[in-house]
Formats: C-alpha cells, sequence, structure tokens
C-alpha cells in the first residue's frame, strides 16, 4: 500500500499555457500548480474518500475564472516560498471554506494559515536558496511579472508525491473534471 506525501487538492494549468510554463520552468527550477488546499500524508485508502468529498462540492467552481498575475513569496524576512500569485472570485474562497470544514479529518496539523491561492514555483527555505533567492530577487520578480494567464477552472487536481519512489515527485493522482 502507497503512502503519498505533500498531498494538495489544485487546478492544473491549461494547455494554452503550457509552452510558457515550460520556458519559466527552465528559468526556474520548479512550478506547481494552483494549490487549493494542503492535505499532507494521506494514505492510498483515504484518496476515495477525499475524493468522494472533493466531487460533492465541484459545482461552487462551475465557471470559476481565475488568473494568474504577480509574485510573491511567504514568510517576510526568512522566504521559504517562491510563488506566482491568483487572482480570484469570491467562489474559489467559498469552495477552500467547503473543503477546509469536510476533509478537517484528513487536513495537515499546521493547515492554519490564511488561504492564500498561488502557484509555488520555488521553496527557498535553505540558507543556499534563501542567499541565492535575495540575490536574483528582482531579476526574478521582473520575470515572473510578465505572467498573465487568465482561465477558467476546468479540473481539480489532488497531487501527490509517492512515497515508495525516489526521488518523491508529485504526480496527478486523482483529476476531477468540473462541469
Amino acid at each position: 500500500m502507497s503512502d503519498y506525501t505533500s498531498c494538495f487538492i489544485g487546478i492544473p494549468l491549461p494547455e494554452k499555457y503550457q509552452e510558457s510554463f515550460q520556458n519559466l520552468l527552465k528559468e526556474i527550477f520548479q512550478i506547481n500548480p494552483l494549490t487549493l488546499y494542503y492535505l499532507d500524508k494521506q494514505s492510498q485508502t483515504d484518496l476515495p474518500k477525499i475524493t468522494e468529498n472533493i466531487k460533492n462540492h465541484l459545482e461552487i467552481l462551475k465557471g470559476v475564472k481565475l488568473k494568474i498575475k504577480g509574485s510573491g513569496y511567504f514568510r517576510g524576512n526568512d522566504p521559504r516560498v517562491l510563488f506566482l500569485d491568483v487572482q480570484h472570485p469570491k467562489a474559489l474562497q467559498e469552495f477552500n471554506k467547503v473543503i477546509t470544514e469536510s476533509l478537517s479529518t484528513y487536513s495537515a496539523p499546521d493547515n492554519n494559515l490564511p488561504f492564500h491561492p498561488h502557484v509555488t514555483v520555488a521553496w527557498v527555505g535553505d540558507p543556499e536558496s534563501q542567499q541565492a533567492f535575495k540575490a536574483h530577487q528582482s531579476n526574478l520578480k521582473t520575470l515572473l511579472d510578465k505572467v498573465n494567464w487568465p482561465f477558467e477552472i476546468t479540473e481539480v487536481v489532488l497531487y501527490g508525491a509517492d512515497s515508495t519512489k525516489k526521488p518523491e515527485c508529485q504526480e496527478k493522482l486523482i483529476s476531477l473534471e468540473v462541469k
């Protein structure tokens, strides 16, 4: 049986942004899908229950449009995560609220931060990464602030890294169509 680490519910970028995504990826080293709710470590046996729970609330996202635009980082003077910002309507906040309540038994213990939809670009938690980030911060901001990707949500995905595979890599575990 597999356990999945770093599980989260996210929205993949549409195909029309994949080339831009790949170009940005080459320049930055890692990009993840838009994070809606972080679940942390989950057992394979819990995935169907989590999926059913998400399905019950997908209607909230029908017709919802997002825009990936702007950038930032978490943790002020001690940056940990570099991200692209997500401009979103209240429906996305409502979806997060409903999912937070309905999936609370699966939640990561440190899931008490305010909801801030974002696309993680890079982890800069170790001292070497932080130093590189600070040295190139203005160039990174210029590069990331060029992103302007508007799209309608058509899919919600449960992502995770299979702990039995080395190195652990994020993969789509379950994909749900928003219709």
